[in-house]
């Protein structure tokens, strides 16, 4: 007589799987995160076939949903399989980098397919999409003032600063769907009782100082582009390298934060005020970021930054409390 609860979890799990890969398209954030919970927790129970299947079935139905979302999906799942399959053995911030670049290159593929379907081409409609956000924005603001702007600011200016940010806009949401998706994962492996490597703390995230290269690229590419007669393009890149990393050394400041916190002795709430205060107050995240990209020479925690038995209890976020 089969076990009632085996069947009971694997049933739920896959459904979970199925369900990420529906809502992915439209909220990735709470899509790859459910996929990925699910799929943890078939392989870590020892049900990899049925999480391949639930994979499968995940990409067929999303498909059917959407057609052009399977450019997405299709690679995602089978990245989230990779992931979740190496988690015991793989850093959960290399996972995080090779989601990121999946989900991020998968989305742009999806909306390139879905414009060709339309007759259009992917630029177009992402300039059509910033009109309509900036259309959405007026109307939330009452319109556009009698001067033809919008909350002071030229209406066809801000679409075209919307449009030229597609690639960061890209970049984030992948991060975040990809850092959710890890955290997800190893939450679900881990009530298997599986050993797996889970993301830090936030007081003890020390990211690679690689991410350094592309802010050095983005300098080049705004001082090329001043110089160029028609750089705009050079100028465009070059700010949206500099969005796409401030989030990372943000994250590299808010460690910091996070271990003066705990060493000062805030509690969870007091500390979680702290961090929406750092995040909310615009004039701070500047100060936060360069506090993020200096501690990778100054290294303000102390942390170990080679591979030592103390920097993988790091890694895998099990060092302290």
């Amino acid at each position: 007589m089969p076990d009632v609860s085996h069947t009971r979890d694997g049933v739920l799990l896959s459904g979970a799987v199925v369900l990420g890969g529906f809502v992915a398209p439209v909220i990735p954030a709470i899509g790859f995160p459910v996929a990925a919970a699910g799929l943890a927790g078939l392989v870590y129970r020892g049900r990899v076939t049925l999480a391949a299947f639930a994979a499968g079935m995940a990409v067929a139905f999303g498909t059917f949903v959407s057609p052009p979302d399977a450019a997405m999906l299709a690679p995602a799942f089978m990245a989230l399989l990779f992931v979740v399959g190496g988690m015991q053995k793989r850093p959960a911030l290399a996972n995080v980098a090779l989601l990121t670049a999946v989900i991020a290159a998968g989305s742009v593929a999806s909306a390139a397919l879905l414009a060709r379907l339309l007759g259009t081409t992917f630029l177009a409609l992402t300039r059509e999409a910033a009109a309509a956000a900036v259309a959405g924005l007026a109307e939330a603001a009452g319109g556009v003032g009698t001067d033809g702007m919008l909350l002071g600011v030229d209406p066809q200016v801000l679409t075209d600063t919307l449009f030229g940010l597609w690639p960061v806009n890209y970049f984030v949401s992948a991060l975040l769907a990809a850092t959710l998706a890890v955290a997800a994962a190893g939450w679900a492996a881990n009530r298997t009782g599986a050993a797996v490597k889970r993301l830090p703390r936030l007081d003890v995230l020390d990211l690679s100082p690689h991410v350094i290269w592309p802010l050095i690229a983005a300098f080049a590419f705004l001082a090329a582009g001043r110089v160029m007669s028609d750089g705009a393009t050079v100028t465009t890149t070059g700010m949206n390298l500099i969005l796409g990393v401030r989030f990372l050394l943000l994250a590299q400041g808010l460690g910091v934060v996070s271990a003066f916190y705990r060493r000062i002795g805030l509690g969870r709430v007091a500390r979680g005020m702290g961090y929406v205060l750092l995040v909310g107050a615009d004039s701070l995240l500047p100060i936060v970021s360069m506090v993020g990209l200096v501690d990778f020479w100054a290294n303000f925690r102390k942390l170990p930054r080679e591979d030592s038995p103390s920097a993988e209890r790091l890694e895998d976020g099990t060092d302290g409390d």
